[in-house]
């Protein structure tokens, strides 16, 4: 499982985008105008050494750069409110409304992205400005009047997003006979987080197939694929609420298209053997009010080259990290891997009898336990030439023969909330299974299955 990130107000709020105009204005106002762009923070240290010396009761107005960049931050935050109006009311005119006339592919690329956010039907959505970005290079191409701005979208999915998430995007707007418009949305992709702008509405023109408890999504017209994987999916649904005891009651999206990067998920070699992802969504991005964000839950990426091997026995792994993602993520790799490895050969013995179990375990036990020293780390696990995955789920199996199913589904809750550091995996570990990560190595090396 790979861990790929404030918003405008609700789009269709009653009060409209002139009182929020209105709004900003006053707060401006009240505040004197100290709102200033990263590039004015000497004018208002000055500002404040001036302060200092000349009594409080003289009067003393904004500067005009001050009033520019409030303006400006008005301006623009009525644009984003405008564009979330308009995917709520489902009225293309006026999400096309603030777009550069002059760039056409963008204006095709958008009508795209409208159809797709409208087809998602989202019960959310909201745009709201981070901060200013600069690039010496998009400024000289257009000029002095650029405004490049990270933009957080923060949007809910109905019955897959159980609360609002947030992704991030990176907005270019340029100040045209005095109204600013959008010119570009990826001048700054390259510095933002891993799969920002990479999301399943902004690849291309999509398609979307809903199941009692899944989203599919995939390329227009894929209808078949989609409805297969939609089949496969509700098997593996199964099988995560028959071999995993927390009762999980969410959904899952699952993005099947041509792409090979999607989101945080890369699958551009061919070579790679990884068929699927999970990737982590943020109701608070990594850095945005913590260090390492909020984790929500997570979507699954399908590999565009192995889509029609697609089963339920893998979608159960991918399911079983969906399940799992919004207990904090703390949890170690071999755990969680592990974890996900254990219901989906549950699957496989409820199918195929416990002959190929118990094949697979011996085969971990006699191949793959000699070419490692520990249980496989978070460093380097998705990188390993090792069968980590074997490894971890015979981990897992272990602690379910030692300690009990139910109390390995406490212990990986327990973890991923609080195993921040191996101090505390080791403390957590320890005191629900009698082991430390060493010691549970040292069990695994002298474990003989009862046969």
């Amino acid at each position: 499982m790979s861990a790929t990130i404030p918003s405008a107000p609700p789009p269709g709020a009653p009060a409209g985008p002139s009182r929020w105009l209105g709004l900003l204005l006053a707060v401006a106002l009240v505040s004197g105008g100290v709102v200033y762009a990263v590039n004015e923070r000497s004018e208002d240290a000055q500002a404040r050494l001036v302060e200092a010396v000349v009594p409080a009761s003289t009067p003393r107005s904004p500067s005009k750069a001050a009033l520019a960049a409030t303006a400006r931050r008005v301006a623009i935050d009525t644009i984003l409110i405008r564009r979330a109006q308009a995917v709520e009311k489902g009225n293309l005119a006026l999400f096309l409304k603030d777009l550069d006339p002059s760039n056409t592919k963008l204006i095709a690329q958008q009508k795209i992205l409208f159809a797709n956010l409208v087809e998602l039907g989202f019960t959310e959505l909201g745009y709201s400005q981070a901060e200013e970005r600069f690039d010496p290079a998009v400024v000289k191409a257009r000029g002095r009047a650029t405004y490049l701005v990270r933009i957080l979208m923060r949007y809910q999915i109905p019955k897959v997003d159980e609360a609002p998430v947030t992704t991030e995007l990176g907005y270019t707007f340029i100040s045209r006979a005095g109204r600013w418009v959008l010119t570009d949305d990826d001048d700054l992709d390259k510095d933002l987080g891993p799969g920002a702008h990479r999301e399943a509405w902004d690849l291309g023109r999509i398609e979307v197939l809903r199941g009692p408890r899944v989203l599919v999504v995939v390329e227009k017209g894929d209808h078949a694929r989609g409805r297969k994987i939609l089949a496969e999916a509700a098997e593996g649904l199964t099988e995560v609420r028959d071999y995993w005891p927390r009762r999980w009651r969410g959904s899952a999206l699952i993005i099947a298209l041509d792409d090979t990067d999607v989101r945080d998920a890369r699958f551009a070699d061919e070579d790679i053997e990884s068929a699927a992802s999970a990737g982590s969504t943020f109701s608070s991005l990594p850095g945005q009010d913590t260090a390492d964000g909020t984790v929500a839950g997570a979507y699954i990426v399908l590999n565009p080259n192995q889509r029609d091997q697609v089963d339920e026995i893998l979608l159960s792994h991918e399911l079983t990290h969906v399940a799992t993602a919004d207990l904090g993520g703390y949890e170690p790799l071999w755990l969680a891997e592990g974890a996900a490895e254990y219901v989906s050969w549950s699957g496989i013995e409820a199918f195929a009898g416990p002959g190929e179990v118990t094949k697979w375990e011996q085969e971990v036990i006699d191949q793959a336990m000699p070419t490692l020293h520990a249980l496989p780390t978070d460093a380097g696990f998705y990188e390993s030439s090792a069968d980590v995955y074997g490894v971890s789920w015979l981990a897992v199996r272990y602690l379910v023969q030692r300690i009990g199913l139910n109390a390995v589904e406490e212990l990986y809750q327990d973890m991923a909330a609080h195993g921040i550091n191996q101090v505390s995996r080791d403390r957590i570990l320890l005191s629900r299974s009698g082991l430390t990560e060493v010691t549970l190595w040292t069990s695994l090396r002298t474990y003989r299955p009862r046969r």
